[in-house]
């Protein structure tokens, strides 16, 4: 999946993880994958001491239908739907004085249509690899700060996305 990023521009994060696949039939796999990730920093300093924390979450959902095999590569075309979300908070306490707070939020929807293979170059393992060609689209991000409310830019986006590289181990 993909998230905006609440920076004022049009900006976003692509995230990875991990997932499994199951094969419904000996064409059909159905795959889940997922996506987490969180990080707090802390910084003190002589103008005071700043504070930061983010939380990542992405879910995506493939199906695939496998053509037949020829010499250990198994083509396969499919479908994708992905989801991910980021929020979080910066806060800032000048020496002496009262905590700023800023918390902001963005996320991203996807679909798309999907074109790979599994190469079986072991048994019990395969290196694989996929294109897509979907729709993205990416939510206004927000940065709210003082009680007041800032929203960013949406964005959509259509096309072909980069060459995904997976290993695969089939138990």
């Amino acid at each position: 999946g993909t998230v905006s990023v609440p920076d004022g521009t049009i900006s976003s994060i692509d995230l990875v993880g991990a997932g499994f696949r199951y094969f419904v039939t000996n064409q059909i796999a159905i795959g889940l994958g997922l996506s987490f990730g969180t990080s707090s920093s802390s910084l003190e300093t002589e103008a005071g001491k700043s504070e930061s924390s983010a939380t990542l979450f992405g879910v995506g959902v493939d199906a695939n239908y496998h053509l037949m095999a020829l010499y250990g590569i198994s083509p396969y075309v499919g479908l994708n739907v992905n989801f991910g979300s980021l929020s979080g908070t910066d806060e800032f306490t000048p020496e002496g004085g009262a905590t700023e707070e800023t918390e902001f939020s963005g996320n991203g929807f996807g679909v798309a249509a999907q074109l790979g293979f599994d190469w079986f170059f072991t048994e019990g393992l395969s290196l694989g690899g996929k294109y897509a060609l979907g729709f993205r689209s990416l939510g206004e991000p927000e940065i709210t700060s003082e009680g007041e409310t800032e929203k960013g830019p949406s964005s959509t986006l259509f096309g072909i996305s980069t060459f995904s590289v997976i290993l695969n181990v089939h138990f």
